[in-house]
């Protein structure tokens, strides 16, 4: 779907597959930043599929529930899911000078939700994340059988109070990139630039090889 900025007359390009269906949902321009939400109830019968529609036209609400903004993003933004409220300014501060772009999810389950529906790069989650164990986290539960072909596009990392950080035989028994024990969560910047370089280098690597055989 194209929608045109009321705020700066951006034409905004919404992949099909982020737009819920026979739903309104919200958005922000990533240009002024204007907050609309869009009724798809409300798209004149007679728009072409190829013609833009002029969000003001479609806006029912300034007032909106973030869960349901569609986030709109550059093709080389790098996202990230912060899944800890413990140390979220930690995250929030290490990620941002990353050149993270961050999102956050309200439970286990809507961190699933997004998961489903999202490509992220990385995902960062606290081991008591939602006030559960790993045990009955529907969280944990979905990480560990992500698809592989998702699985080896995103960074995994898990903190709790009894890992030992950057263990990688720990962090392959959890399912995870990298374990960061609590105490260890002062060093975060050092940890994630060393963990996630090692991570790129590996895929590099893998990538070229599988390249050469023929397999990608």
């Amino acid at each position: 779907m194209q929608v045109e900025c009321s705020g700066c007359a951006k034409e905004i390009s919404i992949p099909d597959n982020k737009i819920p269906q026979n739903q309104a949902f919200s958005l922000t321009c990533p240009d002024c930043k204007t907050k609309m939400r869009v009724d798809q109830h409300l798209k004149p019968s007679s728009s072409d599929a190829t013609g833009s529609l002029d969000a003001a036209s479609l806006v029912v609400d300034e007032e909106f529930d973030d869960d349901e903004e569609v986030e709109i993003y550059d093709e080389h933004d790098k996202i990230a899911l912060i899944l800890d409220r413990q140390n979220d300014d930690l995250w929030d501060a290490t990620l941002t000078d990353l050149e993270y772009k961050l999102q956050r999810a309200k439970s286990p389950e809507h961190a699933v939700h997004k998961l489903r529906f999202n490509q992220y790069h990385v995902v960062v989650f606290h081991e008591k994340y939602g006030d559960v164990s790993l045990k009955t986290s529907p969280l944990y539960e979905y990480i560990r059988d992500m698809p592989m072909h998702s699985r080896r596009k995103t960074f995994i990392a898990l903190v709790g109070d009894h890992f030992k950080t950057l263990d990688n035989m720990e962090a392959l028994a959890y399912s995870v990139n990298l374990v960061i024990n609590q105490k260890d969560m002062g060093q975060l910047e050092t940890i994630l630039k060393k963990s996630i370089g090692d991570n790129d280098t590996f895929y590099k690597v893998y990538r070229e090889t599988m390249t050469a055989l023929g397999k990608l």
